[in-house]
C-alpha cells in the first residue's frame, strides 16, 4: 500500500513538471499604445496594442494609481462596469475591468462625472492552472471624465402678480466640448439668452430649469430652482360706516377693509395714511381730525411671506371733508391781565356764523360777535363761547382768563434829606425782585454822596403785569472846616486861629465868630453848620519853649551796677548815641553817652561819661571765719544791697562740693555731714539777681575763705 501511494505521487509530479514546462511561459512584452477615446460623462473606451501574452488584464482605480498588482497563478473576474466587479486591496478600491483575448479595446462604464481615473495593463499566459503574470513596466492610462455642474442666478425685480419681473443668468460650467444650454420657464417657454428677464402670467410656486444640450452620455441634464409669485391682494374701504363730509365738532370716521385672500398663506400689513401726517396700522381704525379741510384718506396694504416684506402692495385713496368750527377761529387779546385797567377783547372772526354767545364765568354774557369784558375781582374764570354756522355745524370751546392782582413796587428805608456822605443807606422793597433806577445803587444800597435834587424809581418787571415806584430826595454839601494842623508856640504871644467855611460857628471856647485868639496850650476845636449839615475840626496848640536837658556829671560804676539817665522834656523827641529813641535809658557799661533833644522851638544836646571798677559795690563777702560756738563770725554767708540768692557754693581744696543753698540768708557753718571740716582755704561761688532800675540782673561771683578753729 505504502509503495503504490509513492508511486503515484512520483507520476503526479512528473506530469506537473511536464506541465510546466510545456505550458507555463511568462510574457515578454508588455501591451502598447494604451490610450483612450469616446470619452463620456460616465464611460470611456480604452483602446491598445497586444503584447505576447496570450491574454492581457486591466486595473482601474479611481482618483490616483492602481496599488494593486496581479498574482502569479491567480486568476481574476473582470467587469466593465466600475465598482460593481471584485474589489482588490481594500479599501482603496482597485477593480478589474478587462481580462481578455481577441479584442483591442474595452468601454467602462459606471464612471462619474468629471472624476480621474488611472488604468494599468498586464499581459500574462493565461495558464489555467498556474497563471504568470508580466507586471514589470506595465502601461499605464488616466483620464478625466466630462461633467458639467448647472446652476443660475435670479435676481427678483418684482414679485407681485401683476407686474413680477425676474432677471436670470446662466452660471453653469462643463468641461464637455460644444455644449448648449437653455432656460425652461414652462409651457413651453423656453429661451438660450443668458441674462434673461422674464415675467410670469400667473402667481405661486413656479420652476425655473437649466437644460444642457449634448451627444455625451451620462452628463446631467437639468437644474431646476422655483420662484415666488405673491398673489395679488384687493384693498377696500367699506365707506358705508361714514359720512364723507362731517362737522369739525365731534366728527367721527370708522374705517374697515376687507382684503381679498389668494392662494398662499399671507401675512398682511395695513397702513392708513389720514391726509394731515397721522398714520396708523391697524387694520380697522376710528379716527376724529382735529382741524378743518379736505383730506385724502389712503390705505396701503403690504403683503408679507414667513415676516418677510414681497414689496407687493394694493392702494386705495378717498376723500373726506371736514368742515371748520364755528368757534375755532375765536381770539382774545391777551388771556393774562392784571386787575388794574384789565380789558379782555373776545372776538369770532368766522363771517359764516348766524348765531353768537359768549359766558364770561363771572354770571356776565354777551351774544354780539365781538365783545369788551372786565373782570371786577382777581381770579381764574373758564370763558364758553357757542356758535353756530351756515354749514349746519355747531361748536362750543372754552378758555381760561386769568386776572392777577397789581404788583406794589414800595420800597422804604430812603429818606428825603441826606448830608453828602458815604454812609449806606439800606432800601428795602415791598417786594424783591426788582430793580432801582434814577440814582446809582448797588443792589438796595444807596450811597448820598452826589450834592443836588434826585428821583429813585423801584421797577418791578412781570410776565404779565409791571409796576413803578418813584421818590424824591435831595443831598445837601456837607461843609469842610480846616483850622490848621497841630503846632507849637515858642513865644509869649497870642495865636490866632480862624476858618473861611462859610456857614454858622461855634468853638469849643463858646465864640461863633469865625476866628478866634488864643495864648493857652490846649485843644480847639469848631463846629461849621451850613444849612441842616454840619462838620468840625480840631487842632491842638502848646505854648512852649527851646528844651533843656542834664545828664548829670561824669561818674563811677561798681562792678554789676548801673545809672538812669533821663532826658524828659515836654513836646520832645528824642535820639541817644546808643540809638533809642526813649526819653530815659539805663547806662549799664562804661563809656560817653550823648542825647539829642528836640522840639518845635530848638534842639539841644547833653552827653555824660561813665567809668566802671572791677569790684562789687552791692556784695560784701567775708574772707575767713570761725565756726564753733563762741557766736562771732561763725557761719560764712552772703551779704549785699538788694542782692537775691540763687544758688551758693562751697569746696575743698579736692573740688568737692561740701555745702550749697539757693535760700536767702543761709550761710555755712564749717560743717561736713554734720562733722566740722579741718581748717583751711575753701573755694565759694555765687549766683544771684539784683535790681537795675526796671531790670532784673542776673549775676555770679565767686573767691576763697579761710576756715580758722
Amino acid at each position: 500500500m505504502i509503495l503504490k501511494l509513492h508511486k503515484a505521487h512520483l507520476l503526479t509530479g512528473i506530469f506537473c513538471l511536464w506541465a510546466l514546462i510545456s505550458h507555463a511561459t511568462r510574457p515578454t512584452v508588455q501591451p502598447s499604445n494604451l490610450s483612450v477615446n469616446n470619452i463620456n460623462c460616465n464611460s470611456v473606451n480604452l483602446n491598445w496594442t497586444d503584447g505576447d501574452g496570450k491574454m492581457r488584464i486591466i486595473v482601474a482605480r479611481e482618483g490616483s494609481m492602481p496599488s494593486f498588482t496581479p498574482t502569479d497563478g491567480t486568476a481574476y473576474s473582470p467587469d466593465p462596469t466600475f465598482g460593481q466587479g471584485t474589489e482588490y486591496d481594500a479599501p482603496n478600491k482597485n477593480y478589474i475591468v478587462f481580462n481578455g483575448t481577441g479584442v483591442n479595446f474595452v468601454l467602462v462604464k459606471n464612471l462619474l462625472p468629471g472624476k480621474t481615473y488611472y488604468f494599468a495593463m498586464y499581459e500574462h499566459d493565461n495558464d489555467p492552472t498556474s497563471t504568470l503574470y508580466l507586471t514589470a513596466n506595465a502601461p499605464s492610462v488616466s483620464v478625466t471624465t466630462y461633467d458639467a455642474s448647472l446652476a443660475f442666478n435670479t435676481i427678483v425685480l418684482d414679485s407681485c402678480q401683476m407686474s413680477n419681473r425676474f432677471t436670470f443668468t446662466n452660471t453653469s460650467t462643463s468641461t464637455i466640448p460644444g455644449v448648449r444650454y437653455y432656460f425652461d420657464f414652462g409651457s413651453n417657454d423656453t429661451t438660450s439668452k443668458t441674462p434673461v428677464t422674464h415675467h410670469f402670467a400667473g402667481a405661486g410656486l413656479v420652476n425655473v430649469y437649466i437644460k444642457l444640450i449634448t451627444s455625451y452620455t451620462g452628463c446631467p441634464s437639468s437644474y431646476v430652482r422655483n420662484v415666488r409669485i405673491f398673489q395679488k391682494k384687493i384693498a377696500y374701504i367699506d365707506r358705508t360706516l361714514f359720512k364723507d363730509t362731517q362737522c369739525l365738532e365731534n366728527n367721527y370716521y370708522r374705517l374697515e377693509t376687507k382684503p381679498i385672500i389668494g392662494q398662499f398663506p399671507l401675512s398682511n400689513q395695513y397702513k392708513w395714511y389720514m391726509g394731515n401726517g397721522d398714520s396708523s396700522t391697524f387694520p380697522k381704525q376710528k379716527y376724529t381730525y382735529k382741524t378743518s379741510g379736505v383730506f385724502k384718506i389712503q390705505l396701503e396694504l403690504t403683503i408679507y411671506f414667513n415676516n418677510l416684506i414681497t414689496n407687493c402692495k394694493d392702494t386705495l385713496s378717498y376723500d373726506v371733508t371736514v368742515l371748520p368750527s364755528p368757534v375755532g377761529s375765536l381770539s382774545i387779546n391777551d388771556t393774562v391781565q392784571c386787575i388794574k385797567h384789565n380789558k379782555f377783547i373776545f372776538n369770532n372772526p368766522d363771517n359764516s356764523l348766524n348765531y353768537f354767545k359768549w359766558y364770561f364765568g363771572d354770571n356776565d354774557s354777551s351774544d354780539l360777535q365781538t365783545v369788551t369784558h372786565r373782570y371786577k375781582s382777581v381770579g381764574t374764570y373758564k370763558a364758553i363761547h357757542i356758535a353756530f354756522a351756515n354749514t349746519g355745524c355747531k361748536g362750543r370751546d372754552t378758555v381760561d382768563v386769568v386776572v392777577l392782582p397789581d404788583l406794589n413796587s414800595g420800597f422804604a428805608g430812603l429818606d428825603t434829606f441826606y448830608c453828602a456822605s458815604n454812609t449806606i443807606d439800606v432800601l428795602t422793597p415791598n417786594v424783591s425782585g426788582g430793580t432801582f433806577s434814577g440814582y446809582p445803587t448797588n443792589g438796595n444800597d444807596l450811597t448820598p454822596n452826589t450834592v443836588g435834587s434826585h428821583s429813585l424809581t423801584y421797577i418791578l418787571k412781570d410776565k404779565y403785569c409791571s409796576d413803578t415806584s418813584t421818590q424824591n430826595f435831595r443831598i445837601a454839601p456837607v461843609p469842610d472846616p480846616y483850622i490848621g494842623r497841630d503846632t507849637a508856640i515858642c513865644s509869649a504871644l497870642n495865636y490866632n486861629i480862624n476858618t473861611s467855611e462859610p456857614g454858622t460857628y461855634l468853638w469849643n471856647t463858646g465864640a461863633t465868630s469865625s476866628s478866634i485868639s488864643v495864648s493857652n496850650t490846649g485843644t480847639y476845636s469848631v463846629d461849621v453848620t451850613l444849612g441842616k449839615c454840619s462838620a468840625s475840626d480840631t487842632m491842638s496848640i502848646v505854648f512852649s519853649k527851646a528844651p533843656k536837658v542834664q545828664l548829670g556829671s561824669d561818674t563811677v560804676l561798681c562792678r554789676g551796677g548801673g545809672l538812669y539817665l533821663n532826658a524828659s522834656s515836654p513836646k520832645s523827641t528824642y535820639l541817644w548815641s546808643t540809638g533809642s529813641t526813649d526819653s530815659a535809658i539805663y547806662a549799664f557799661n562804661a563809656g560817653k553817652y550823648k542825647v539829642t533833644v528836640s522840639n518845635p522851638c530848638g534842639q539841644v544836646q547833653d552827653s555824660i561819661f561813665i567809668f566802671q571798677q572791677n569790684e562789687y559795690c552791692d556784695l560784701f563777702m567775708a574772707n575767713a571765719f570761725s565756726p564753733g560756738n563762741d557766736w562771732v563770725n561763725n557761719v560764712f554767708i552772703p551779704r549785699g544791697r538788694n542782692i537775691t540768692v540763687k544758688l551758693f557754693q562751697i569746696y575743698n581744696r579736692w573740688g568737692e562740693l561740701v555745702f550749697e543753698t539757693d535760700q536767702d540768708n543761709v550761710g555755712w557753718d564749717g560743717k561736713y555731714q554734720g562733722e566740722y571740716v579741718q581748717e583751711g582755704l575753701y573755694i565759694w561761688k555765687l549766683f544771684y539777681n539784683t535790681a537795675n532800675g526796671p531790670y532784673i540782673k542776673k549775676n555770679n561771683a565767686f573767691g576763697q575763705i579761710l576756715l580758722i578753729k
